[in-house]
């Protein structure tokens, strides 16, 4: 479980990586997708897979139980359309540009589904509380630093942590707060899934007949956090994934307990809009530059990509280079679409993605029919599915396709559980 936490700690810090291997030295290429490495969630993925290979030898309950739910999972909640889209990855090694890559991407990506299983696995064992609140823990501090960064209007100078420096595009009149990922909007993204589980937390604790006082401030320095990010993807997916929450809880709940809520929910934006014009540091003209600017997608050179290969596309993890192909050396720097529905259609085709959107689906079906704490987990993968329509590092960037698939997990967990829980006893 250790290891397990560990992920959820650590997945938002996409640096510093161990480099396994250059596959392209085109200088326009961002270096990431020049490589393959290993981040530090990469590690403690490793390190659990060892661990529980460990622990399936030597415990016969732990090993019936794992396949049990596999084979649910696999059955009723969309784990079928995964294994599936990793047939799929695996067979585009017979057209793919860099071989290599694509079974690095593909052997990554299917470490992750059983990485998913193992986390259902000691979910439905140990339950969510203690994996959710790891999850809480790290996004706090990450909130925190964010914090400090905003007040400080650029980086602490955290390297050797994994701060990056202020991109030459920022303006200096404000800082989009990083915290110790790659870019604002990946710490936006991590916040938000933390704010999720949360709510889970507190309406877990509301259950018991607890008052959620710690998941309540909790939750409020995550939203804080992702006020400070600026990140506008993470804003509008938090708010897309919130609003079912609110409209189910404003219809199932008391009166009194409605308006307490409701006034809550109003005192929380206003708080939320004052402190990110704090962060704007009160100039509207800011609040006009991040906001209301249209935003770059990078929409052609992917574009171009599906175009040449629709159907089968150019294999997995092999988008980047085939744009590199396309476009030639210049001092203009390339990057691949952000949107992880066309990203996944231009390296998996049409094939691929049809299968991704399918388990997507699966697997939200699944959640949403699990009682209360699935449909706010089920919430949250809502929020995530809204974001990948403007951002690609769910998908792309391995660390945060790390966090993607240990939501999986720990949704199918709770799904597994709560379907064992209502069967009538024989």
């Amino acid at each position: 479980m250790a290891a397990l936490f560990t992920v959820a700690w650590i997945g938002v810090i996409s640096r510093p990586r161990l480099l396994l291997l250059a596959v392209s030295e085109q200088p326009n290429i961002p270096v990431e997708f020049r490589i393959l490495s290993l981040s530090l969630p990469d590690f403690a993925v490793l390190i659990l897979l060892a661990l529980s290979a460990v622990r399936l030898v030597l415990d016969a309950a732990f090993r019936d139980r794992l396949v049990h739910i596999s084979i649910a999972i696999v059955g009723r909640l969309g784990g079928a359309w995964w294994l599936l889209l990793a047939l799929w990855m695996t067979i585009g090694i017979l057209w793919a540009g860099n071989q290599a890559v694509l079974r690095f991407s593909t052997l990554h990506y299917v470490i992750l589904l059983v990485m998913a299983m193992m986390t259902a696995t000691m979910t439905a064992e140990s339950g969510l509380r203690w994996l959710l609140r790891s999850l809480i823990a790290g996004a706090v501090v990450q909130a925190l630093i964010a914090f400090l960064q905003v007040a400080h209007n650029g980086p602490l100078g955290w390297w050797s942590l994994g701060e990056i420096e202020r991109f030459d595009y920022d303006p200096l009149s404000y800082y989009r707060a990083p915290g110790l990922s790659m870019h604002p909007n990946y710490l936006g993204g991590y916040l938000m899934i933390a704010l999720f589980a949360a709510v889970l937390l507190a309406y877990d604790r509301y259950q018991r007949g607890f008052r959620p006082v710690i998941p309540t401030v909790a939750g409020g320095l995550v939203l804080g956090g992702i006020v400070a990010t600026l990140s506008r993807s993470a804003m509008l997916s938090t708010a897309a994934g919130l609003l079912p929450l609110i409209i189910a809880l404003v219809r199932t709940v008391g009166p009194r307990v409605r308006r307490v809520f409701l006034l809550l929910l109003i005192v929380m934006m206003v708080v939320a809009f004052l402190w990110g014009f704090v962060v704007l540091r009160g100039d509207f003209g800011n609040l006009a530059y991040r906001f209301f600017l249209p935003r770059e997608f990078f929409f052609d050179y992917s574009w171009r990509v599906i175009e040449q290969q629709p159907i089968l596309g150019t294999g997995a993890g092999n988008l980047m280079l085939r744009i590199g192909q396309n476009e030639g050396v210049s001092d203009l720097p390339l990057l691949p679409v952000h949107n992880v529905y066309l990203y996944i259609w231009a390296e998996l085709g049409l094939v691929g993605l049809t299968l991704f959107v399918v388990a997507c689906w699966r697997t939200l079906r699944g959640l949403l029919a699990a009682q209360a704490v699935g449909i706010i987990w089920g919430c949250c993968w809502i929020a995530m599915l809204v974001v990948m329509l403007f951002d690609n590092y769910l998908w792309a960037v391995h660390p945060f396709r790390v966090l993607m698939f240990w939501v999986i997990g720990v949704g199918w967990g709770w799904c597994v559980s709560a379907q064992a829980e209502s069967k009538p006893e024989s």
